[in-house]
């Protein structure tokens, strides 16, 4: 078996695939570049604003932060460590069932996500700026149909 063969994409779906996963490292390195003035990188950010989309001052428990966002707990243990060593977010035993913990943003975590969404939204923006603005609705309702 010819060894080139095996590392050419043997579709066009897998062609894709491979592309999709080149551009996702670039997309994060170009958040956690602009993110990184603010202090925080990409994941940590998603958590925010995770709790501030979705909390409505109501916590969130580690366990419902993982599934929401797809990760393992041990992953969301890590970073609510450390946003709670920065002030960003609270953890506290829950008053119904003390084995339960209580997620919740800081008024510090809200003045975070209000400085750092412009940029965020605009570094978003510019990965599409080689894109018409038809070019880029098409390809938005592309990868909403693979959206995993």
């Amino acid at each position: 078996m010819d060894k080139h063969t095996i590392t050419v994409p043997p579709s066009t779906r897998a062609q894709l695939g491979k592309l999709l996963l080149e551009i996702s490292d670039e997309v994060l390195d170009a958040i956690n570049t602009a993110l990184k003035r603010y202090g925080i990188s990409e994941s940590k950010f998603t958590l925010l604003l995770l709790l501030f989309n979705t909390s409505k001052g109501q916590p969130l428990q580690p366990s419902e932060i993982a599934d929401k966002l797809s990760i393992r707990r041990a992953s969301v243990t890590k970073q609510l460590i450390w946003l709670e060593e920065h002030q960003l977010i609270t953890r506290s035993i829950s008053s119904e069932d003390q084995r339960m913990v209580n997620v919740s943003i800081t008024e510090k975590g809200y003045k975070l996500l209000h400085n750092s969404l412009p940029h965020y939204w605009q570094t978003c923006a510019n990965l599409t700026q080689k894109l018409t603005e038809e070019e880029t609705a098409c390809l938005l309702d592309l990868l909403k149909k693979i959206d995993l």
